[in-house]
């Protein structure tokens, strides 16, 4: 007795010659066909192949997908001509990909010269189509008209109103990594119905694609110019989903502010007028995708939005953890979205002063805030901070310098003939009752820099001038300065 172990049935199949008798409504599980002829088959199973299927090959190359494709039988949609599969799929592995057995096995046309060509992009052999003069036809990758062109030959199908240009033909790659999906690779495939995650446009035809993951890019979102480009008038913005215009002037009037930086929106500036998103062009270019930033050291922060990857539509602001400010869901950002962790882009920045100091135990290094937007307590005189100041932004810990033991006391500087003690504001002569002390409407100025100034604050101050300089002003100039008290050796070395 003739049998065999095949590789789609877990038990032996027994050759049945075309002699014997076979039940009129028993068909290939294969094919789906009657069995006329010799057939190996599983009584038990009700398992039956004709002998021609069960001699198909188990694995198979193919010009139009880069995987190996297995023979498979189950019920999907074929990716070549976008017919139902009942039976018989030679189908990827790794990739939601499948073919019917026809599709797949058709064979392939040889090629005369260059007029005839197959391609991964079409199941179908493309034909060298002549200038096209009286049919206007669209490239199905860039979505230019493929004729008037005297630059570039175009190729299509006639059956499928399937056209490319040839140099778009050549160019596409078959594999890409998207800054939209950077955890795994994009592989170009026909796919009968998507929703691109780019545009959020429903799509039949060529899309990159994740089968681990669903993701969808159909070829317009993936293979747009990035800011990166040069010239470029349309580009697609790791921080924005869909595709940003270029804008080249604002109209007057216009109260639009960048969605990086918060500034009003006057140059050119990247638009999306679908979510009234606004980018300067050089916020586009200044930041990059993703940080690394010792205000959250657990992971590393990348530029988005909230609204990029969060599905809770109640949730519409956000509290900067470094300067206490807020923000609504649809700022860039530089955020963590295991964490819920959201730092303005700002204050991503490194500090005009950029020092670290250690305090007692503490087990973080604290940064020096020059101002912050919201008010914050000193833990250590339980008084408000706001302005110059040291914060542990993981621990939302905060001393002001006055608070530090170690803060030189005296300094002598530029800005002043005599030398400047660490003293805590407001003074008396500023104000006129003892409320004045309480009452925030009051206004009081630095003499180094003319400017306002917080009142609760420390300063350097001379008490025979009565002259009163910003913590700031003295810090941020590094020359012209001398401790005449022991200081931090930090601050030290960024002063002199």
């Amino acid at each position: 007795m003739d049998q065999i172990h095949h590789f789609l049935h877990r038990h032996p199949l027994i050759l049945t010659e075309e002699k014997e008798e076979v039940n009129d409504e028993v068909v290939c599980s294969g094919c789906r066909k009657g069995l006329p002829g010799p057939m190996y088959g599983c009584s038990d199973c009700k398992f039956y192949l004709h002998k021609s299927c069960a001699e198909l090959p188990r694995e198979i190359l193919n010009f139009f997908h880069p995987c190996p494709l297995v023979l498979k039988i189950k019920v999907c949609r074929c990716n070549a001509c976008f017919g139902n599969i009942d039976g018989f799929s030679y189908s990827c592995l790794s990739c939601e990909f499948n073919m019917h057995l026809n599709c797949a096995l058709r064979p392939t046309v040889k090629s005369e010269g260059q007029d005839l060509v197959h391609h991964f992009i079409h199941w179908h052999p493309l034909t060298l189509v002549d200038q096209m003069k009286d049919l206007e036809v669209r490239c199905r990758i860039c979505e230019k008209l493929c004729s008037g062109s005297s630059n570039s030959s175009s190729y299509g199908c006639q059956e499928c109103n399937f056209f490319l240009h040839n140099s778009c033909m050549i160019n596409i790659p078959r594999q890409i990594n998207h800054f939209f999906h950077p955890s795994c690779p994009l592989i170009l495939l026909t796919t009968p119905f998507f929703s691109c995650e780019g545009c959020n446009e429903d799509g039949s035809g060529l899309a990159f694609h994740c089968r681990k993951c669903d993701f969808h890019l159909d070829v317009k979102c993936a293979l747009l110019p990035t800011v990166e480009s040069k010239g470029a008038d349309k580009i697609q913005y790791y921080a924005h989903h869909h595709p940003l215009a270029l804008r080249e002037r604002m109209e007057f009037g216009s109260e639009v502010r960048c969605r990086a930086c918060r500034e009003t929106c006057l140059g050119p500036c990247f638009v999306c007028e679908r979510c009234g998103f606004f980018l300067h062009v050089p916020c586009a270019v200044e930041f990059p995708q993703e940080i690394h930033h010792p205000f959250h050291p657990l992971h590393p922060l990348a530029l988005s939005t909230i609204s990029s990857d969060s599905d809770d539509d109640d949730d519409d602001t956000f509290e900067c953890p470094a300067c206490g400010g807020t923000g609504d869901r649809f700022m860039v950002v530089y955020r963590c979205a295991k964490c819920d962790f959201n730092l303005h882009t700002d204050c991503a920045k490194p500090k005009l002063t950029p020092f670290l100091l250690k305090y007692g135990g503490h087990p973080h290094f604290l940064t020096f805030f020059d101002k912050t937007r919201n008010q914050f307590m000193c833990d250590i005189c339980g008084k408000e901070a706001q302005s110059c100041f040291f914060r542990c932004v993981v621990c939302e810990f905060n001393i002001h310098l006055y608070c530090f033991p170690s803060a030189p006391k005296t300094i002598k500087h530029k800005c002043h003939l005599h030398s400047l003690t660490l003293t805590v504001s407001p003074f008396e002569f500023e104000l006129n009752t003892p409320e004045d002390a309480d009452n925030s409407d009051n206004e009081f100025y630095c003499d180094a820099c003319e400017e306002k100034r917080i009142k609760v604050e420390s300063v350097y101050y001379c008490e025979e001038c009565r002259f009163i300089a910003e913590i700031r002003c003295v810090m941020s100039e590094r020359t012209g300065v001398q401790w005449t008290a022991e200081p931090f050796p930090k601050l030290r070395r960024i002063l002199q």
